[in-house]
C-alpha cells in the first residue's frame, strides 16, 4: 500500500463499529469484522479517488455464502479492510471466488458516515 492508501485504510477502519453493521451480518461469524466489509471497501474507494484514481470495488461469495468486499488498487494490489474475519479465523479468503464486477457502489449510509468522519480527522490534521 502507498502511505496514502495506508493513512485512509486507518482512518476508515478505526471508524468502523457495531452500530454499523447492517442487521443481516449482526452475529453471523461472531467477530467484529463482519459485515463491514461493504461500506469500509466503498468508503476507502471513494476517499482514494475511486474510478477515476483507478480503483475498483470487488466481490466474491465465500465458503458460507456470504458476500465479501475489497478494493483492487490501480497497481493491482487487494486491500482489503475486514480481512481479519477470515485471517483471525483461518477461513479461505474469497477473492478467487470472485465471478463478475457488479459490486455496489451505492453508498450507505454507513459509507456516508465514515466518509465524513474521515474527511473531518483530515481536514483537522491539515491545520494542525
Amino acid at each position: 500500500m502507498t502511505e496514502h492508501e495506508r493513512q485512509i485504510f486507518n482512518l476508515v477502519r478505526a471508524e468502523l463499529s457495531d452500530e454499523l453493521i447492517p442487521s443481516r451480518y449482526k452475529n453471523v461469524l461472531n467477530h467484529r469484522m463482519c459485515g463491514h466489509c461493504h461500506h469500509a471497501s466503498l468508503a476507502m474507494y471513494n476517499l482514494l479517488g475511486g474510478k477515476e484514481a483507478g480503483y475498483k470495488l470487488q466481490k466474491a461469495t465465500d465458503e458460507k455464502d456470504i458476500i465479501h468486499y475489497w478494493l483492487l488498487s490501480p497497481t493491482g494490489e487487494i486491500i482489503d479492510s475486514t480481512i481479519e474475519q477470515y485471517t483471525e479465523l483461518k477461513r479461505p479468503i474469497p477473492y478467487s471466488r470472485k465471478k463478475d464486477n457488479r459490486a455496489s457502489y451505492r453508498k450507505t449510509a454507513a459509507t456516508n458516515h465514515i466518509i465524513s468522519a474521515v474527511k473531518l480527522k483530515l481536514a483537522v490534521k491539515a491545520y494542525t
